[in-house]
């Protein structure tokens, strides 16, 4: 019963990654919605003829979609490894079947298992970092992604300050010359200003910051996770790490226990069995009563039969009249 209790406060922690996500998610959510609201900014991106905004929008989506899809595979990575560290503190290394290895943290037990195998010493922390290393890169690339965000936010300022002096330059030369063309400078100068201050709040609000943290949690989480294995190693296979005693006696019983788990299968398998002839059994009896109902009914059956009756009542007679001809001949 407490073995159960702890094991469910353990999957509660394997919440924490996506349950902080989701927590960040909800807070850039409600600044984004306040902050943009007041600027003015999904109007402005919805006349935005540079695609500038739209781009970096286009990364951002890109960014929180992946970091979401890395948030959830980390949390069943939790799950998986408290459920390994438990098996570990209770029959050691040899007790935990690495299942598909859909999972890191079931691909770094299978190494570790296939190393020992060989009788070569484990580098944990070497190979802790190349199991690992995909996950890191993946949290790298959202962190990447913002990266750029903030430079596109750059590049559109550049731009946008292009715009505003050419607009300027032109409304400059208009001067008591033509007032709309005037207009139509001042128009384009502040479209440039537009582009250059809206394209440096998104890209360093969406990019520098909320995919910055996002990548942050993922990262973390991976850290974590890194530290877990090595800790479970570390602390609860060590005897497994070295040829010893204590290594040969767990897996003798991961041995025993594999075997008994097999046993359990084939007794059930034959139990399915037996129980499906004695079904199969049944249907053919039954079969067999209703077939020969089905004879006993039928009239070519009861016609066959009176003539056989028949052939048996005359048949001596044929016979005798059959022998006097061959005698009298």
């Amino acid at each position: 019963m407490a073995g159960n209790v702890q094991q469910r406060a353990l999957d509660q922690r394997g919440l924490s990654t996506l349950a902080l996500w989701m927590g960040w998610a909800t807070t850039s959510i409600t600044a984004f919605v306040v902050i943009y609201r007041k600027a003015d900014v999904v109007n402005f991106i919805a006349h935005d003829q540079t695609r500038i905004t739209w781009i970096i929008l286009g990364m951002f989506a890109l960014g929180v979609l992946v970091s979401l899809i890395q948030a959830m595979k980390l949390t069943t990575e939790w799950f998986r490894a408290y459920r390994i560290e438990s098996m570990v503190r209770a029959k050691g290394l040899s007790a935990v079947n690495p299942r598909k290895q859909r999972r890191v943290v079931d691909r770094f037990i299978a190494s570790l298992k296939l190393i020992l195998s060989q009788n070569a010493r484990p580098d944990l922390e070497s190979l802790v970092e190349v199991e690992f290393s995909a996950q890191h890169r993946l949290s790298q690339f959202v962190a990447l992604l913002g990266n750029l965000m903030i430079t596109l936010g750059l590049i559109g300022t550049v731009l946008g300050m292009t715009i505003t002096m050419n607009g300027l330059h032109g409304a400059l030369g208009e001067i008591g010359v033509n007032q709309d063309l005037l207009i139509d400078g001042l128009r384009s100068a502040m479209n440039g200003m537009g582009v250059a201050f809206y394209t440096t709040l998104m890209g360093s609000v969406l990019g520098g910051i909320l995919l910055r943290v996002f990548s942050w949690i993922t990262d973390t989480s991976i850290n974590g996770l890194q530290d877990l294995m090595l800790r479970t190693c570390l602390v609860h296979a060590s005897a497994d790490l070295e040829p010893s005693d204590a290594r040969d006696v767990h897996a003798l019983e991961a041995a025993v226990d594999g075997l008994q788990q097999r046993l359990v299968l084939l007794s059930q398998a034959i139990r399915a069995s037996r129980e499906e002839m004695d079904l199969l059994r049944k249907d053919a009896g039954l079969a067999y009563r209703e077939l020969q109902a089905l004879a006993e009914d039928d009239p070519v059956r009861r016609l066959a039969v009176s003539h056989a009756k028949y052939a048996l009542q005359v048949r001596p007679g044929l016979l005798a009249r059959m022998f006097r001809r061959r005698g009298q001949g």
